[in-house]
């Protein structure tokens, strides 16, 4: 990496533009479990379920598929020019459907926009991309992007910035931009409803839809979205439950496929740097209720054994993995005896804030949960919250319980840094602090050499497995319903590529 790291345009390139500029006459109809929570504000979320939406209206530097590899995208090459400047090379042509062009600057007053406003500052995205420090323009076609410490793996990470019109940006600022929504995808809002999004077809886009409109609406209730798929009001749903996959036949099939996330429920020990008075401080509890749940249950009898039980945040294909570290096994005797150790052998009362709905038999999985660590004296009450409450928790550290369902998301980079930080007290409003193991994280992560970075996150992985900072559940699964009459539909990392979609 030192030397520069190069990816140039090609055959991938042509692969990933879109349509031909000339869109059918059909709506795309989409059900998923809920919109943006920030509206079309693409800094507060590069995930579920925001990145639903925002596939279809923005477009980032770069893409990172599933399995691991950096794709051009706006960007069509990038190489890192210092240990601490990134330098990359825009797609010609490109255009924002207020009829903006995308150029070098425009691109550099974003991410600058993104590090400097005061309200854009405290998004998720800008969190995640701390290193950054500034960017400008190097000639009409070259940003380059300054990081305050060295950053291997920008690239990556550029996937979660999707880009929208720069001076649309400037003049609305992160409100405005929420409102109206501007970007380069293949389609632009027409309306934003409460619970539906309804989109037309950006012909000029350069990856231009083969449809003229698209709909995505939010129902909560996985039933619902079944019902509306089996009916035909809806081409394509999300979330679907386990339960739900033998219904699928004839007209309607499920997809099945191993996620890039780890469910688990995070363990609260500190707020910022003051601990918090909890039976999770002690390290014998935490590593008691990872003995506590059986996990090979959960996946047998509740995700169709197509997940995995695991000790550890990355999943496989996830940079960081370390295939030496195993799930705890189900141990039920051991848990109450290192509970005994930790000085409650009668076990303890503790609660835990979730949002279900969003994660595949999610629901059913913290009632696992909660049954386990109750045949070993642990009495868990779950507080189920809607997702936007959740985000306003997790974003301002403002929990009221011991513990709450946080995932170990590699998406869209697919790194274990961006989740392994959120598990530290590298985390700028911390819920969870070992200070060696931060400090060994915080080397990895600027480590310019690539295989001494992935040695030292595999090292890290194996202290957080010792000195667990959650209740490491199930390698998650993914499940998308479709129409048989819906072509080009593929679930690529939770990013629709809705210009390849089109209907029979």
């Amino acid at each position: 990496m030192r030397g520069g790291m190069a990816l140039v345009l090609g055959m991938a390139a042509l692969s990933a533009c879109g349509g031909s500029g000339t869109a059918g006459a059909q709506t795309l109809k989409i059900g998923v479990d809920s919109l943006p929570a920030s509206q079309g504000n693409p800094f507060n979320s590069a995930v579920s379920p925001g990145i639903y939406t925002y596939a279809a209206i923005y477009d980032p530097l770069t893409f990172v598929d599933d399995t691991g590899q950096v794709k051009p995208w706006l960007a069509t090459e990038w190489k890192n020019t210092s240990d601490t400047t990134w330098s990359f090379t825009l797609r010609d042509g490109v255009e924002f459907s207020n009829g903006e062009k995308l150029t070098a600057q425009g691109v550099a007053d974003v991410v600058n926009f993104l590090k400097q406003n005061p309200e854009a500052k405290r998004s998720v995205v800008s969190n995640d991309l701390a290193t950054v420090k500034s960017a400008k323009a190097a000639d009409a076609k070259t940003v380059e992007i300054t990081t305050a410490v060295p950053d291997p793996v920008l690239p990556n990470k550029v996937t979660e910035l999707m880009i929208p019109a720069p001076k649309a940006l400037a003049a609305g600022g992160v409100k405005g931009i929420a409102a109206k929504p501007v970007g380069t995808g293949p389609f632009q809002v027409k309306n934003w409803g409460g619970n539906k999004i309804s989109l037309t077809a950006f012909e000029k886009s350069w990856r231009a839809p083969k449809e003229a409109g698209l709909e995505i609406q939010a129902m909560q209730d996985p039933a619902s979205r079944l019902q509306a798929l089996q009916s035909g009001q809806v081409d394509l749903i999300t979330g679907v439950s386990p339960d739900q996959v033998d219904q699928m036949k004839g007209s309607i099939q499920a997809e099945v496929n191993p996620g890039n996330q780890v469910m688990s429920l995070a363990f609260r020990t500190v707020k910022g740097k003051d601990p918090v008075d909890s039976p999770l401080t002690d390290k014998k509890v935490r590593q008691a209720l990872n003995y506590a749940v059986n996990k090979q249950a959960i996946t047998d009898n509740l995700l169709l054994g197509k997940a995995k039980p695991v000790g550890q945040g990355p999943t496989e294909k996830v940079r960081g993995h370390n295939p030496d570290v195993q799930a705890y096994p189900h141990d039920p005797a051991k848990a109450k005896a290192l509970l005994g150790q930790a000085g409650h052998p009668k076990g303890f009362a503790m609660s835990a804030d979730v949002v279900v709905g969003a994660f595949p038999g999610d629901a059913d999985i913290y009632q696992s949960v909660k049954q386990d660590l109750a045949k070993v004296g642990v009495n868990l009450t779950l507080n189920q919250m809607t997702f936007p409450t959740w985000l306003q928790n997790y974003t301002g550290n403002t929990w009221k319980t011991q513990a709450f369902g946080l995932s170990w998301n590699a998406l869209p980079t697919m790194d274990a840094g961006r989740a392994m930080t959120n598990f530290t007290c590298l985390r700028p409003s911390t819920f969870f602090c070992d200070k060696p193991t931060a400090d060994h994280l915080s080397a990895a992560l600027t480590d310019m050499d690539g295989q001494k970075r992935d040695e030292q996150l595999r090292k890290v992985v194996a202290e957080m497995h010792d000195n667990p900072p959650a209740l490491f559940l199930v390698h998650q699964i993914t499940i998308v319903g479709k129409s048989s009459s819906l072509e080009g539909a593929k679930d690529n990392n939770r990013f629709f590529r809705y210009d390849q979609m089109a209907k029979k």
